[in-house]
């Protein structure tokens, strides 16, 4: 789907330098459906060239955002600025969604079944005005990049599920639009296929370099594929980040419990770089904190099951994914999740270690 640009139009820019300037900027913005908030001043930025993925579960607010930045809700309140050009102004629209030269891919695709792949992808080209020559040069150079140039002449009907996908793409793109939006578009692939399409959408968005927001609910497209991550929930941005910061520096509880597994255990400070767990007392920074309550987080890959553990349990389940062995340790009155290698038997006694070096705190 395509958003385009009829005619040139005259808008005020942004007075701050070309250099402080991104693609798009997300101000603010807030949304209620009736007595219910469902944005609570979303704020984000997006880089030229870069792809950020909004990361939330169902109802958090990220695919509002994105329609949004589409134009096709308005905000209660907050400001859309698109490459130094302010868009939306609370419920005011500066720039019409078809102004906005967006491109889109939808969950459901939105292929039209009765026309072919070369007529889909051209759809946009005639809507825009281009003639048949400059129509076929761009729709050729298109599904090249998308490897898909031998189904020109097919259905939609007649493809995979993949290729379906591949062929959204090449439509959205095709007009060259100053960015893409994309919403949940791989949660109908089955998992091997959504391996296979992940990485073709990452080549072609890299050597696009078309600036990208990706929605999604899904921890592996967000980590797999995008510069920067949103995470969302209830309406609220809880962080923003590189995917190595989101998942080895989590700010909030939230984050650390949503993306990946964690270990979440309430310690006490009893002094300057101590803590009180349930295993007794450790030596660990504090940042600074001399006394009070704490939170400690580690992942399970942290922890390892040796024979000279400073720590004892009792694994009470096990199950095998991939090369490894996910086991759940019942220790000290806590419950805790752990990645070996090696098999070990459901009721049996371990003892195992946790690198301090990994171990973070965050606040209540």
């Amino acid at each position: 789907m395509f958003l385009i640009e009829p005619r040139p139009c005259l808008f005020i820019r942004s007075i701050l330098p070309e250099k402080t300037m991104n693609t798009l900027e997300v101000k603010q913005l807030t949304k209620r459906f009736g007595n219910k908030e469902v944005l609570r001043g979303v704020s984000f930025g997006v880089k030229k060239g870069q792809l950020l993925a909004l990361l939330g579960s169902s109802g958090c607010g990220k695919t509002t955002t994105l329609r949004m930045i589409a134009g096709l809700e308005s905000p209660d309140a907050g400001e859309i600025w698109m490459e130094g050009v302010l868009a939306s102004q609370g419920s005011k629209a500066m720039i019409s969604q078809k102004q906005r030269h967006i491109g889109m891919v939808f969950q459901d695709l939105a292929l039209w079944p009765h026309i072919t792949v070369y007529e889909n992808i051209e759809f946009g080209l005639k809507a825009a005005g281009l003639v048949k020559a400059e129509r076929r040069e761009k729709i050729e150079a298109v599904l090249k990049k998308v490897n898909m140039g031998r189904y020109a002449k097919e259905y939609p009907g007649k493809l995979s599920g993949g290729q379906q996908q591949l062929i959204a793409i090449a439509r959205a793109i095709v007009t060259e639009p100053k960015l893409l939006l994309m919403d949940e578009p791989l949660s109908n692939i089955d998992v091997k296929l959504r391996e296979d399409i992940r990485q073709e959408m990452k080549r072609i968005q890299q050597e696009t370099q078309i600036t990208t927001v990706y929605v999604t609910h899904d921890q592996d497209d967000a980590f797999l594929l995008a510069d920067q991550v949103v995470v969302m929930n209830a309406g609220r941005v809880e962080q923003i980040g590189s995917p190595e910061e989101i998942y080895s520096t989590p700010n909030s509880l939230f984050v650390a419990n949503f993306v990946g597994e964690s270990n979440i255990i309430p310690v006490k400070i009893p002094g300057e770089n101590k803590i009180v767990t349930p295993w007794g007392e450790w030596a660990c920074n504090t940042k600074g904190r001399e006394s009070g309550n704490a939170t400690l987080l580690f992942r399970p890959h942290h922890a390892t099951i040796v024979k000279c553990g400073c720590c004892d349990g009792i694994i009470t389940n096990r199950g095998f994914v991939g090369d490894v062995y996910k086991y759940n340790i019942s220790s000290s009155g806590e419950e805790i999740k752990l990645h070996a290698r090696e098999r070990y038997e459901v009721g049996q006694p371990v003892r195992f270690s946790i690198e301090k070096m990994e171990v973070m705190f965050i606040d209540n």
